[in-house]
């Protein structure tokens, strides 16, 4: 009998399949992956809206004035204001005092808080109502002209804010 030297390894068809399954399980887990990624960037900023807008109806309540949130495009300023030449609510927003009603922060009027727009490519437009801001009264309630929906979405994933009369603010 002769001896025999067996080999330890592997052939060069072996190598290239596995290769070959191992680049499609990758692919698929990476196309599922940045479709997480976008759902995940519309809910955050769904939920920053719903923040802020609350944040204005409790500081409201709270302060026994006007409040308002409007969009900005220019949140990094100094001094932010209010902006009706965009597209949406995603350059960010600011709430503030408003102390006559108008909706537009003015010189002397309280800056309570700035948010950032969303990360990605989401858009946040409002209806006629939310198209530019939202006021609350002293009382929690709407005084900007009733309810109103705020769109959030990118090509993964839609969520309507939808704003009542009341003040409340959810989620669809």
């Amino acid at each position: 009998m002769r001896n025999m030297i067996w080999q330890k390894g592997f052939t060069l068809v072996e190598l290239v399949v596995t290769i070959a399954v191992l680049c499609i399980v990758l692919t698929i887990a990476t196309v599922s992956f940045k479709d997480t990624i976008w759902r995940n960037q519309v809910n955050t900023a769904a939920n920053d809206l719903i923040s802020a807008f609350n944040y204005a109806r409790s500081e409201a309540v709270t302060r026994s004035v006007v409040v308002a949130a409007c969009r900005s495009e220019n949140v990094n300023e100094t001094v932010p204001s209010c902006s009706t030449g965009i597209s949406g609510w995603e350059t960010g927003y600011i709430v503030f005092v408003d102390t006559n009603g108008n909706g537009s922060r003015d010189t002397g009027e309280d800056l309570l808080r700035v948010f950032a727009g969303p990360k990605g490519n989401v858009t946040m437009i409002g209806d006629a109502n939310v198209a530019n801001n939202i006021r609350y009264a002293a009382t929690g309630f709407l005084s900007s002209g009733g309810s109103g929906t705020v769109e959030v979405k990118n090509d993964s994933k839609t969520i309507d804010v939808v704003l009542s009369q009341n003040g409340r603010v959810a989620s669809d």
